[in-house]
């Protein structure tokens, strides 16, 4: 169970890599017996690793944070950035909507729009319209990943290729000026590549804590992107080095 003292130790993390013990018991007002329970418990998800005497973040270039534990972090920042991606759609569009825990939020705002055809291939996103009796929902078949609890690989990239898509909206793992837009997995990646190749305009949905990171394979570089939708907490140099490279990035 992803505790609220857990979550303060995974952000807590995410902004310094690692923490002693001590520190996050001085922190949380808690004894280090605690501190340790939490770290074995995190541990035992694959989320970070035991030092001696402290805790590190597993974010290695082909690491993914499952997504049960995404649904957590920046829960605000997701809801506003969701509601403004909603906001770009006109009606008569066709969009597509990506894995992801930002991306899922999207796919609630848009439940009251008509007139629109959306493709996904997340299980979660699919759900979450199934209510809907004004969309056409059309569910992109794969292989099913269990950690981005969406369907993907090549079956997926074939069916992909059959439509034009007028939005596409991407989740993101990390992006940076270097790499663009990244992965830890292979399969994803592929996936989204053939989605940016069928879409008219490429849209990425990503909280500040996905900036300025890069993982093992590059899905796109910065100019094939045409929007970057992220929160205000985002650091004011990182956003202004996207720009200057022709990037249009949307703060809310």
């Amino acid at each position: 169970m992803y505790t609220p003292r857990r979550k303060y130790i995974l952000t807590f993390l995410e902004q310094n890599h690692e923490g002693s013990i001590s520190e996050l018991a001085q922190k949380l007002n808690v004894s280090s017996m605690t501190i340790r329970r939490d770290i074995e418990f995190l541990a035992k998800q694959g989320l970070v690793t035991q030092i001696r005497g402290g805790v590190t973040l597993n974010h290695g270039a082909a690491f993914l944070h499952s997504q049960s534990l995404r649904k957590t972090l920046h829960i605000n920042e997701k809801y506003r950035i969701a509601k403004y991606c909603a906001e770009l759609i006109p009606e008569g569009s066709s969009i597509f909507i990506d894995c992801g825990s930002t991306t899922n939020q999207i796919a609630k705002e848009i439940l009251q729009k008509k007139n629109l055809t959306v493709l996904t291939n997340s299980l979660d996103v699919a759900q979450a319209l199934s209510t809907s009796k004004s969309l056409k929902v059309i569910m992109v078949p794969g292989v099913f990943s269990p950690l981005t609890r969406g369907f993907m690989g090549q079956f997926a990239s074939d069916f992909i290729k059959n439509f034009t898509i007028d939005f596409l909206f991407l989740g993101a793992n990390g992006i940076d000026i270097a790499h663009g837009l990244s992965s830890p997995d292979y399969t994803d990646a592929g996936t989204k590549k053939t989605l940016i190749q069928h879409s008219k305009k490429v849209i990425v949905a990503a909280d500040h804590s996905k900036l300025d990171l890069n993982f093992f394979i590059r899905i796109a570089k910065l100019d094939e992107i045409d929007l970057i939708v992220t929160d205000k907490a985002a650091d004011a140099q990182i956003i202004e080095n996207y720009r200057v490279t022709g990037t249009k990035v949307v703060l809310v």
